[in-house]
């Protein structure tokens, strides 16, 4: 029993530092720069490595001494610790620390690597949002497996549309494919998944209609409660009559006045009612490349583009500090110099991460670098995650917002993975490569007579790409391209 009380406590007190860890694997290099200089503005045991002189060291002769120095000194026997605390935090670990701090890269090659001109600019979309908040929550491997299809099968507006039961078909058909394991999936599931969904911003988001999309958006309000009461209400046993502007039938049924139908009005007005374009904003966001691959003597070499981050370390001077005896001192000491391992420890593992994680995305996909862009294969998170033996979640976070560049071109990590279709010859293809291919084919089109999504699925079967005219769809709304009609010029 008590042996299974020191690992609860010992876990309570890891998770801030676990935490801290997936933020910093979770965020790009830009925003790590911003991180790490705060970091080294609110904690004194953090330092720049390269802003100090390297022959800086701890003076020998420090007039601050410990109890213990003091005793021995004396002749006298050392006073035993009796504190847990200090069992638990020796300040002579600091002191006697040969601990390793974090090194950015000082290859000025990494510098000159980076293609400025080839960096771009994209719109900050409501899928890529939704899915950067979806890998960071606390959903399992499977759930985000839902979370990810119900994401891409909502429409501009942000709706959910869809059925839950053609969703579980839909995934089920890409497990059968891809080897996924677990069981069937069910519309119970997916309704689950559909749910935290809607808990993400902007609020309202994935409702399967527009009363609703209006509720969640009341419920979210600072509001006079028995007014937000009667607002959800009427939305949701009235909704025909607040559409037609029946305001007589309104103040019957609620028995209330002019006054106060007219406020519900103006309330439920002010709200959106298709929060998906709050997100689809035409403002540009510059690509800051966080990995350069590059080919070196016939061989391919990966660096990381963290040259803005400053180096840390800890730092010396308040070394001979930790050994005061004044408790509040001790205990801000103590947390400091914790802080600071931990963060220096979480930068590393971020780094070693990334690296991993890059290395067996070359390795899977080989092909697609030597041909600068082409033949993209199927590869599933799960399957880096086996390769380099990290949990399907860690490759997830290093993945969403990261990129890389190339001699061809500057790619999200998450372009490198997708699911698979069979051909009729039995070979397996990109789903990205799909996409493609149904890119290609709209851009060879006659504009006077667009290709529908029918056409477009009786096309893709010909040259044996079995694939239904919904997931047509879905890929053709993915690429942001309109339906047929719309897309025809006379």
């Amino acid at each position: 029993m008590l042996k299974q009380t020191q690992s609860q406590k010992q876990l309570q007190k890891l998770i801030p530092q676990i935490i801290q860890k997936q933020n910093l694997l979770a965020i790009p290099t830009i925003a790590l720069e911003q991180m790490v200089k705060q970091e080294l503005e609110m904690n004194p045991f953090l330092e720049e490595s390269d802003e100090l002189l390297e022959e800086q060291t701890l003076d020998e002769e420090s007039p601050v001494e410990t109890e213990t120095e003091k005793a021995e000194a004396a002749g006298e026997e050392p006073v035993e610790k009796t504190s847990k605390e200090d069992e638990e935090f020796d300040t002579d670990d600091f002191v006697d620390s040969d601990y390793e701090g974090y090194k950015a890269s000082e290859d000025t090659s990494v510098k000159e690597r980076v293609n400025y001109e080839n960096m771009w600019s994209s719109k900050v979309t409501l899928k890529d949002n939704l899915l950067t908040q979806l890998h960071l929550s606390e959903l399992s491997e499977r759930e985000m497996f839902i979370g990810e299809e119900l994401i891409w099968s909502l429409d501009d507006e942000g709706y959910f549309r869809d059925n839950p039961e053609e969703i579980a078909a839909d995934l089920e058909k890409q497990k059968s494919e891809s080897g996924y394991p677990g069981e069937s999936f069910t519309s119970e599931e997916i309704l689950k998944v559909l749910k935290v969904i809607q808990t993400f911003e902007p609020v309202g988001i994935a409702s399967r209609n527009l009363s609703e999309c209006l509720i969640a958006q009341l419920e979210d309000l600072e509001l006079d409660e028995p007014l937000k009461r009667k607002c959800i209400d009427i939305l949701n046993n009235n909704f025909e009559e607040f559409r037609l502007k029946n305001y007589e039938k309104l103040m019957k049924e609620y028995g209330i006045s002019i006054e106060t139908v007219n406020r519900i009005f103006e309330v439920i007005s002010k709200l959106n009612p298709k929060p998906g374009y709050l997100l689809d904003t035409s403002d540009n966001i510059y690509i800051y490349p966080d990995i350069l691959v590059y080919k070196e003597n016939e061989e391919y070499k990966v660096e990381l583009n963290d040259r803005s981050v400053p180096s840390l370390r800890l730092n010396e001077m308040y070394s001979g500090l930790v050994k005061v005896q004044d408790k509040k001192a001790k205990e801000f000491i103590k947390t400091n110099f914790e802080r600071a391992k931990w963060f220096l420890e979480s930068l590393r593992s971020r780094k070693e991460t990334l690296m991993k994680v890059m290395y067996a995305i070359l390795i899977r996909q080989r092909e697609f670098f030597d041909l600068k862009g082409k033949n993209l294969k199927p590869m599933l998170e799960k399957e880096v995650a086996e390769d380099i033996s990290m949990d399907i979640s860690t490759v997830s976070r290093t993945v969403r917002g990261k990129y890389v560049q190339t001699d061809f071109g500057i790619f999200e990590l998450k372009h490198f993975f997708s699911y698979h279709l069979k051909t009729d010859m039995g070979d397996d293809i990109s789903t990205k490569e799909v996409r493609n291919r149904i890119s290609e084919l709209i851009q060879g089109e006659n504009a006077s007579s667009p290709l529908t999504d029918d056409e477009l699925t009786t096309e893709l079967n010909k040259v044996g790409y079995k694939i239904a005219r919904r997931t047509v769809a879905k890929y053709r709304e993915s690429l942001k391209i309109p339906v047929a009609r719309l897309r025809r010029k006379l």
